[in-house]
């Protein structure tokens, strides 16, 4: 299940991954379930669907994609008086995505916007958007920039049973490869 909030889903590369991956792009476009959400509250409204989808269709979902967790409330909540029920908004959607991976044995990958800091000095100037309500609610933070000569860097930023570490990949049209 893709809930794409800015558009961003691609058929074409998924058939680019299931041909390099030796599999039929057809079917496998067949087994994605993909939802536009248009605000926030159609958002967290399609995370609460996807339970309904499991029980009542049958549905054998065994991932939950969000892509962008932030992007509508961020268009939404503007400026620093709106930020409390912004943030509650984000914490009682998260819970949602939380409880449906906890009874339903299935994986909940969201992607998140980054914000530039003008006041760092040294080291990154991005930060996660969301504050600590996303990253208190996420069970592993990978931080994902550009590398060198093509390449992605992967950075485990937080994990309850593991070191933080970074690894070098290629997308390729035939799928991820080491870099």
């Amino acid at each position: 299940m893709y809930i794409d909030t800015e558009n961003t889903f691609r058929p074409e590369r998924i058939i680019e991954f299931a041909n390099g991956a030796g599999m039929d792009p057809q079917k496998v476009l067949r087994h994605i379930k993909v939802a536009k959400a248009y605000n926030s509250d159609h958002q967290m409204l399609l995370a609460e669907k996807v339970e309904d989808l499991i029980k009542k269709d049958g549905l054998n979902i065994k991932l939950v994609i969000v892509d962008s967790l932030t992007a509508h409330f961020r268009a939404e909540f503007i400026g620093r008086g709106t930020l409390a029920e912004r943030q509650g908004k984000i914490n009682k959607h998260m819970h949602v995505l939380m409880k449906l991976a906890d009874q339903h044995n299935l994986c909940v990958y969201v992607t998140n916007q980054v914000m530039a800091r003008p006041d760092q000095f040294f080291g990154d100037p991005t930060e996660a958007i969301g504050g600590n309500i996303v990253g208190h609610n996420s069970s592993f933070r990978i931080y994902l920039r550009k590398g060198k000569k093509g390449s992605r860097v992967a950075k485990l930023v937080d994990a309850p049973n593991l070191p933080d570490g970074e690894c070098s990949f290629m997308v390729m049209t035939e799928g991820l490869r080491d870099a």
